[in-house]
């Protein structure tokens, strides 16, 4: 097969080079919308059909389940089949089942989910465990765990991270030390000892981990800004001392920090492995110019609204910030409102007016940073006959796994020897055309062509519990995550008070997301390029204007 047969024509200069470099570790920074999974597909293309890697020796962790069955059929589409790909914690069992299998040792039992666990340890509290909400403890068990950190030294690295756990640091240490306690009698693991346990048998077996370095000799890692300090001392485990690898990863994407992921792992990844070739992509493939120029406002970085390229393949420090190949779209907009209500009414009448003929409603995304902003806009959409619908869970850094057996029912144990990814889909049925409701953290890896990011108010974004300089900056990477879902129209709005009651009582004014400034700075910009001169077209725009402002009307 020749290269232009399995997708290199087309590429970008910078691409072609990410997909072509035989350099046995690259670490690829790809911006949003630089089509990152297009060159990691073509990637493994080109090195099968050339013959430098092996398909069935080729392992691709992902950060969930569909974006491993993606991978997979732009693979057979490009005649590469024997792939394997998944996440790191289905990667972490298969490991421990194939341990077991050549051993002939009884195969440990998993614990799908720890809540069950976690409540008859809290039960023993006083008050019954009332003051200690099992989903708040089994998050910061799931932190720890993933940042490797026991219950010994659990206390004190949350003080250094800043954690606020419920009752204290130093009850959240007695908590962690007594579910582990609980646990082992048990004799059973949990998703994230995966990781641990599948590591340690690496490090304390040579001839185990010789074995699966040679089956698995061909290393990629999809979304590496996400990856935790668990996961990462097993990818330099399975990676050896003679590492082929290829990772990619975008840190101004990085917004799972809270749940345990490390951003820093990506830019420290060329001192874990010397010699490491930095590449990037810095060009947007998805969103028009303004919207491009817009994030970079909102993440305080340098944007252009041109198609000129980017940092050069070398991965030189003097990029000149992300660019757009698209053609210009619309200015984007940023509305500020009396309330919250208000805000949401006025959502869902733009929202209406985006669906232009042509133009299906599941086009459409409202995007807020929490659950509960949704449900007020959800229902302001219905008032306004808006058809919406909430997007499905997304898998983030967190396993898979879990979320196989919670939605499907499962035994609280499992033996390793299960397949925990066997079953069907969730019973996924045709989504009818509706707009989109979605957080910010479930938009991430989505795109459509008109996008509102509504609830801008400071405490809303960055949320209130965001104390420390690190979640706050995580905070404006998540906006950016947001602001990139726009393919051309984007609009921004915050409202000024969070009920009428608040402005009636004489409280102060919410004031806007700190990051909205730079982005109003830039519209207005944007909007001076794009101003008409001749007066036809300034007649014209006036009309259209005012045709928007008149609303849907009756039906």
């Amino acid at each position: 097969m020749t290269s232009g047969a399995y997708g290199l024509v087309g590429l970008t200069p910078a691409q072609r080079e990410a997909v072509t470099a035989d350099d046995p570790v690259i670490c690829l920074l790809a911006g949003a919308g630089t089509g990152k999974t297009r060159v990691l597909t073509l990637r493994v293309a080109r090195r099968a059909h050339e013959g430098s890697a092996r398909p069935e020796r080729v392992l691709v962790c992902t950060f969930s389940r569909k974006a491993a069955q993606e991978l997979r059929h732009r693979l057979w589409a490009l005649d590469v089949g024997d792939v394997r790909a998944g996440t790191f914690h289905r990667t972490a069992l298969q490991l421990l089942r194939q341990h077991h299998a050549d051993r002939g040792g009884t195969a440990p039992q998993i614990l799908p989910d720890r809540r069950a666990v976690l409540a008859s340890v809290l039960a023993t509290e006083p008050g019954g465990g009332r003051r200690s909400p099992v989903g708040q403890v089994d998050t910061e068990i799931g932190w720890a765990k993933a940042r490797l950190i026991g219950p010994e030294e659990y206390e004190e690295e949350a003080r250094r991270y800043g954690r606020r756990p419920v009752g204290g640091a130093g009850a959240m240490a007695d908590r962690y030390a007594r579910y582990e306690e609980a646990r082992r009698r048990r004799r059973v693991l949990d998703l994230d000892d995966l990781l641990w346990r599948a590591a340690d048998l690496l490090a304390d077996d040579p001839t185990f981990a010789a074995a699966v370095r040679w089956r698995n000799r061909h290393l990629l890692v999809d979304e590496m800004q996400d990856v935790n300090a668990a996961q990462f001392r097993l990818l330099r485990l399975l990676a050896g001392d003679d590492p082929d690898l290829f990772v990619v990863g975008d840190p101004n994407q990085s917004v799972y920090g809270w749940n345990g992921a490390d951003p820093t792992l990506l830019d420290r990844l060329p001192d874990a492995f010397p010699g490491a070739r930095v590449l990037r992509l810095d060009q947007n493939h998805r969103c028009s110019p303004q919207v491009v120029a817009v994030a970079a406002a909102a993440l305080g970085i340098a944007g252009s609204t041109s198609d000129a390229a980017g940092a050069g393949p070398d991965g030189a420090d003097d990029a000149a910030g992300p660019t757009s190949t698209r053609a210009d779209g619309p200015v984007p907009r940023v509305v500020g409102l009396d309330t919250d209500a208000g805000e949401a009414g006025w959502v869902a009448r733009q929202a209406w007016l985006a669906h232009r003929p042509g133009r299906r409603w599941d086009q459409i995304a409202v995007l807020a940073r929490t659950n509960g902003q949704l449900q007020m806009l959800a229902e302001a959409l219905r008032a306004a006959r808006v058809p919406a619908r909430l997007a499905e869970p997304a898998a983030g850094p967190a396993s898979d796994l879990r979320t196989r057996w919670a939605a499907d029912g499962r035994a609280l144990v499992q033996p390793v020897g299960d397949d925990p990814e066997a079953a069907t889909d969730d019973g996924d049925d045709e989504l009818r055309d509706a707009v989109v409701l979605t957080t910010f953290h479930r938009a991430k890896g989505l795109q459509w062509p008109a996008v509102f990011v509504a609830g801008l108010s400071e405490g809303l974004v960055p949320i209130a519990s965001a104390r420390t300089p690190a979640a706050r900056d995580e905070e404006r990477r998540l906006l950016y995550v947001a602001l990139t879902r726009a393919e051309a129209e984007l609009t921004c709005s915050w409202a000024r008070w969070s009920d009428g009651r608040a402005q009636a009582d004489g409280a102060a004014a919410r004031e806007r997301c700190r990051w909205l400034a730079d982005v109003e700075r830039t519209c207005a910009t944007l909007a001076a390029a794009q101003a008409p001169t001749d007066p036809e077209q300034v007649s014209a725009r006036f009309a259209t204007l005012r045709a928007l402002a008149s609303g849907p009307g009756e039906e």
